[in-house]
């Protein structure tokens, strides 16, 4: 560990250089106090224990957050608390979690795939209809890039075009973006 030496000049800037537990954010502060408008720390150890140990692992929404606690015996009211204060700490973040999955699931799949299964796991619409923004703009190059890494190759027959169209359709591409990315120079054209 290294150490540092300060050396201050005048009493002054001692005095200005001074912090206190207020200064400190929540989780510093010895003496348990919260940040302005931060929700309090849960009681139940056993509670936030469990709490902290789901949100290591990865990002969840709070239904998700929620129903994992519950499953675990939890009280609706003390999981409420303990998803209230995760969230006023920052750990727990839908729009950040739906941006993340978004990002991971736009590589396999399109928008309204995407967008189903974010809706599944309980992404608020506000936040699902900015990742899903963000999305679109790049639909037509995902699946380009999607049907490369499959084919490579632009179909020689009918029935081998249905079928490419299929795939695209089936990972969540509309029609017309499916027969874009098909297509050599990228038009929607038959």
């Amino acid at each position: 560990m290294i150490e540092y030496e300060v050396e201050l000049d005048t009493p002054e800037d001692a005095a200005a250089d001074s912090t206190t537990d207020a200064d400190l954010p929540a989780h510093d502060a010895g003496n348990g106090a919260t940040r302005k408008g931060a929700a309090p720390k849960p009681s139940n150890r056993a509670l936030v224990s469990a709490a902290l140990k789901l949100l290591a692992r990865r990002d969840m929404t709070r239904t998700e957050f929620v129903s994992k606690l519950q499953s675990r015996e939890f009280s609706l009211e003390e999981v409420n608390q303990a998803a209230d204060w995760c969230a006023a700490e920052g750990w727990l973040d839908e729009s950040r979690y739906a941006e993340v999955n978004a990002r991971r699931l736009g590589q396999k799949y399109g928008a309204s795939r995407v967008a189903h299964q974010l809706r599944q796991k309980g992404v608020n619409a506000g936040d699902l209809s900015e990742v899903l923004d963000a999305l679109k703009l790049t639909e037509r190059d995902r699946a380009r890039a999607l049907w490369q890494r499959r084919f490579g190759e632009p179909p020689t027959s009918v029935l081998e075009m249905q079928r490419q169209l299929r795939y695209l359709q089936s990972r969540g591409f509309s029609y017309a973006v499916a027969k874009a990315a098909i297509n050599k120079d990228g038009s929607e054209g038959e």
